[in-house]
């Protein structure tokens, strides 16, 4: 396991293991930010499994670090509390006649198994021009975080893309894979920039049902389906110890990091509930 520490590693320093998606980035200003606060912080981000390790074998404080649904209560032994989000976007050129799709459609946009085909934009309902044009579907590659993966379990059920599914790189051009003429539909883990030509759609659960945007609101609350948690994980007991290191994980300064390493950081509203929480139980075990 690979230390970075702001100085010298002592006995009295918190150490802090997890995802390696926040990146280096995230570890340099969690580590710039302790300084200031005087919190003496030791950090190895290897991994979500590696830094639950860690943690379950006393090498470590807190683990950041993030399990699909069917892997949560690898978590149930530990505290929680939610720091950001990984998530899905799909992305239009701003010219489509589309605001909203639903999971099915997605599915049968991109899956191989799906139980609706979609080859066509007339088929999400799209009037006009557009109708007759056949869809492009783009993903990012393979292996350059967790958009695709989570999007293969989320919307695909877990099944194997269509083979004409095309791969675009972290060097490509979206903006430009995505200008009108290429009537496009693509799979991202976050908005472009708003400054480039690009829609962002609502995304329904199912057909009939409403359709939310991926807001730091509408992630918090679970109304926009395509998300997965970045979680701070710790030993219940150990709330007193850690809990300088998790006000500084829910500040607005490591909120901006998270958002800026590609994820999405939770809502002002939601990060001051969680530090009030954690404060209620920490005069609670601090009272026995």
């Amino acid at each position: 396991m690979c230390w970075q520490a702001g100085g010298a590693l002592r006995a009295a320093e918190m150490r802090v293991v997890g995802s390696d998606l926040l990146g280096a980035e995230f570890s340099r200003s969690l580590l710039l930010a302790a300084g200031r606060v005087e919190l003496a912080l030791a950090v190895a981000f290897d991994g979500s499994r590696p830094g639950l390790e860690a943690l379950r074998a006393g090498r470590a404080d807190v683990a950041l670090v993030s399990f699909p649904a069917n892997e949560e209560n690898a978590l149930n032994e530990f505290s929680t509390i939610p720091l950001g989000w990984h998530r899905v976007v799909a992305l239009v050129p701003v010219e489509a006649p589309l605001s909203q799709i639903t999971l099915p459609q997605l599915a049968g946009i991109f899956g191989r198994d799906a139980r609706d085909d979609v080859q066509r934009w007339g088929e999400l309902g799209v009037t006009g021009d557009w109708s007759n044009s056949p869809i492009k579907a783009l993903v990012p590659v393979r292996g350059t975080g967790l958009a695709l993966e989570l999007f293969r379990r989320l919307a695909l059920g877990g099944n194997a893309l269509k083979p004409l599914v095309v791969s675009y790189h972290p060097g490509d051009d979206l903006a430009l894979l995505l200008r009108g003429d290429s009537r496009a539909v693509a799979i991202a883990g976050a908005p472009l920039a708003v400054s480039t030509p690009t829609k962002v759609l609502a995304v329904a659960a199912q057909a009939g049902e409403p359709a939310f945007m991926p807001s730091p609101e509408n992630l918090d609350s679970g109304d926009y389906p395509l998300r997965l948690p970045v979680q701070a994980a710790f030993a219940k007991a150990n709330l007193p110890r850690v809990l300088p290191l998790l006000r500084l994980l829910l500040s607005e300064e490591s909120a901006e990091k998270i958002d800026r390493a590609g994820l999405a950081a939770l809502s002002v509203t939601s990060r001051r509930r969680e530090l009030r929480e954690l404060e209620k139980k920490e005069h609670e075990i601090l009272q026995k």
